[in-house]
């Protein structure tokens, strides 16, 4: 890794993390201090053999003089049981500090992640309509989940190193007090082996990255399917699917092969490099006049510490760099996120007294060209418009612009002689009531799919909510009613079920503009019947828009606009424009009727 790459690195954590950096100053100190008690705690062995053997090795080193010391001041008594309950006190306390800074660190990760799914999801929900078109099913999800939490590893991994860290100077003190000499070649080896894995960490990084990207595919393909489970069961290719699934999970497979290669090599290197360390070691010590026993057994376990700490920090810097490409794809995906935030952009109140009017309105997408151009008409307070016209002719654009959706490329949208986007966003979707052709419902009752989440709702409001939708003697057949389940994605109702009560959803907010967005085009006749006559009863209660295909469906509005490759070819009263042989309308709307009869 160069020199770019661990500042870009350390840059990406600092952005991250940098909120716990007063916790990462309490993790030194707890470090610091379960290392000073481990390692004065190692280091008692040596008076505590001299006590206990009558040896006199007492004052050769200098944790023996400081113990001494400390018992002096302390008038305790230096002896063999004192001495004994003295260690047991370090050790407890090592223990204690070390449950304490495992909990603090467990508790700064799951904070991390609670924030930063909170921040990621709410900013995902913000995000531009246009935006939001362009990304894959499951990869937020795959985001706000599984990268998450694997950056929170890092936090974990960091506080882990700090631990590992600050243990391993109070241990490197205490031995260079014991025998500098066999403590600095220790750790100019540790040093050696660190270099040497050095190439190791780049391969598993790398492998890490592309076990991130086969992730996100294969969650991509599993949610993709799961969505069109009904087509790809119509279409006998399950299959086929499964071959390709099964190749990805082959990728996944062998890149999760490789990286646990990389793992455990590493680690199964450090143990018999230490042990043979220590044994020349001993080779080298045992025959010298001034070989102590003792000290040797004390300044060894301090050298296998060192390695055993060596050896940890060695995995969890595998596993931090392992960490890495997640925290890169959610510190870019949130920086794309926070881009692309949705702006309110206005600060009026919302009026519609008079008119809602598109005035020379262009508007275009990236690939696919204009979708319509110079669009001119007006709808008034209390009117019903229809809006017809062949697929691809622009009918759902106009709405997506009415919903702010999307924004003109060039022209006005005006209610009252107001710029719409000079309108508060949420005072102008509290007043719009929208229903779409593909209905969103939440696996709840039927009452809460009508409130949805709005909690100013009172059950009365909802029931008057679903008798203007023509849906309330259905939900009273129900034995739940009201409470009534409606299952993932309304699956335990039917299509024209579902869409009232998407409907009953829309007028329980009593919007001043309700826009029917094809609402009725997969519904069967009496479906469709019932809708429209929901639809009859709120004439002149509110302003009506209704998107359709087929034409008789829009028979009892006030107003038809037929659009064609994005301009209005036709506008009038639906009985005017039939009575023009001429017009779309008029070719169009038999032969709707006739497949309409057939069905």
């Amino acid at each position: 890794m160069d020199i770019y790459k661990i500042r870009h690195t350390l840059k990406l954590a600092y952005s991250a993390f940098k909120h716990y950096k007063y916790r990462f100053g309490f993790l030194i100190l707890l470090g610091f201090a379960a290392g000073l008690f481990g390692s004065i705690g190692i280091g008692a062995v040596i008076p505590l053999f001299s006590l206990a053997t009558g040896q006199n090795i007492i004052g050769t080193d200098f944790i023996s003089k400081l113990l001494e010391r400390t018992f002096a001041i302390s008038y305790i008594p230096y002896t063999l049981p004192f001495l004994l309950l003295f260690m047991v006190f370090l050790f407890t306390g090592k223990a204690l500090v070390n449950f304490l800074a495992n909990y603090l660190n467990a508790k700064i990760s799951a904070e991390y992640e609670k924030t930063a799914r909170e921040e990621f999801f709410r900013e995902a929900l913000n995000t531009s309509w246009p935006y939001l078109l362009e990304q894959k099913s499951g990869y937020l999800e795959s985001v706000l989940m599984d990268d998450i939490g694997n950056s929170a590893n890092i936090l974990t991994q960091l506080s882990g190193l700090i631990l590992i860290g600050t243990s391993l100077v109070t241990y490197v003190i205490i031995a260079l007090n014991i025998s500098a000499p066999i403590t600095l070649i220790t750790l100019g080896i540790g040093g050696v082996i660190f270099l040497f894995l050095k190439p190791l960490f780049y391969k598993a990084r790398k492998l890490n990255e592309k076990l991130a990207d086969e992730g996100k595919a294969t969650s991509h393909l599993v949610h993709e399917s799961m969505a069109g489970a009904k087509t790809i069961k119509a279409t006998s290719t399950e299959e086929i699917i499964s071959g390709v699934g099964g190749q990805y999970f082959e990728n996944l497979k062998n890149a999760k092969i490789k990286l646990s290669f990389y793992q455990h090599y590493i680690g199964s290197l450090l143990e018999p490099i230490g042990f043979a360390y220590i044994a020349l070691i001993f080779l080298y010590s045992y025959k010298s006049l001034t070989f102590n026993i003792v000290a040797f057994a004390a300044i060894v376990y301090l050298v296998q510490k060192m390695f055993a700490f060596i050896q940890s920090m060695q995995g969890k810097l595998h596993s931090l760099n392992s960490s890495i490409p997640y925290l890169k794809i959610t510190s870019e995906y949130k920086e794309a996120i926070k881009k692309h935030r949705e702006l309110n952009g206005g600060i009026q109140l919302f009026q519609f007294n008079d008119k809602l009017e598109f005035n020379n309105v262009n508007f275009e997408y990236q690939e696919q060209g204009f979708a319509v151009k110079n669009i001119n008409f007006s709808i008034k307070n209390g009117e019903t418009v229809g809006i017809v016209g062949p697929s691809g002719a622009g009918k759902t654009t106009i709405v997506d612009l009415i919903l702010r959706l999307f924004r003109p490329h060039t022209g006005k949208i005006l209610t009252d002689g107001i710029n719409i986007y000079e309108i508060d966003k949420k005072i102008w979707h509290d007043n719009i009531g929208y229903v779409s052709q593909d209905i969103f419902l939440l696996n709840d009752t039927i009452e809460n799919n009508i409130r949805f989440y709005n909690s100013s709702l009172g059950h009365e409001d909802i029931r008057e909510a679903v008798r203007a939708a023509n849906i309330y003697d259905f939900i009273e057949t129900l034995p739940d009613k009201f409470r009534t389940v409606v299952g993932e994605r309304g699956l335990k109702l039917s299509g024209g079920q579902r869409q009232r009560i998407a409907l009953a959803r829309a007028l329980a907010r009593k919007p001043k503009i309700l826009i029917l967005d094809e609402a009725t085009s997969a519904l069967d006749n009496e479906s469709e019947q019932k809708i429209q006559e929901a639809t009859k009863h709120l004439q002149g209660k509110l302003t009506i828009l209704i998107i359709a295909h087929r034409l008789s469906t829009v028979m009892h509005s006030d107003k038809i606009l037929v659009l064609k490759d994005g301009i209005i070819a036709e506008e009038g009263n639906p009985q005017d424009l039939l009575n023009n042989k001429q017009s779309y309308f008029y070719k169009n709307y038999y032969t709707d009727q006739d497949k309409h009869q057939t069905q």
